[in-house]
């Protein structure tokens, strides 16, 4: 999915396009190389070029705004750590560990105290600006010939979430249109 200067091909950003549920993929490092409009639409940090990891830990306005904040912490944590089980440290993860324990405690104090294997499968709570709380179920979804990379869909966890998405992606095709 990804070329070796790290840009996404043009098949993987096709596939979540397509796709009108929101929809992310995220490397070994936790940063999105690809996502849909409506991901985007959803949370900034589901946009293409955000690291997780960093979004998570290093967004003073993340932890005072999101629901469930330690359950994310605690996941992004894990994931990370499931990376680096999986694949060497490479410069590029060292760098990132560094950064978040230097510029985190959360992180750091989650890092030390061995964060357990990440669920592939979950709930999460968006607040957006325009259509307010969406509540979301999520799963993550590996292809075993592409180890290097994770793709998340979320769908709607209760029908007020699904209308609330509905309008969301109602608001983006307003948006292409008058553009």
């Amino acid at each position: 999915m990804e070329h070796e200067d790290g840009t996404t091909t043009t098949s993987a950003q096709d596939f979540v396009d397509a796709l009108a549920e929101p929809v992310v993929v995220f490397d070994r490092h936790l940063d999105v190389v690809a996502a849909n409009r409506l991901a985007g639409a959803l949370s900034a940090s589901l946009t293409v070029g955000t690291n997780l990891a960093r979004f998570t830990f290093l967004n003073p306005w993340v932890e005072d705004s999101v629901d469930g904040w330690e359950a994310e912490a605690h996941r992004t944590a894990a994931m990370l750590r499931d990376s680096l089980d999986e694949h060497d440290a490479d410069d590029r993860f060292q760098e990132l560990l560094g950064e978040l324990m230097a510029r985190s405690t959360t992180f750091a104090t989650e890092w030390a105290g061995g964060a357990v294997r990440p669920t592939r499968r979950g709930e999460s709570a968006f607040e957006n600006p325009l259509v307010g709380r969406i509540d979301l179920r999520w799963e993550q979804l590996r292809r075993l010939e592409d180890p290097e990379h994770v793709l998340v869909v979320w769908t709607a966890a209760d029908e007020e979430s699904a209308a609330r998405l509905t309008t969301l992606r109602g608001l983006l095709d307003e948006g292409a249109t008058t553009a």
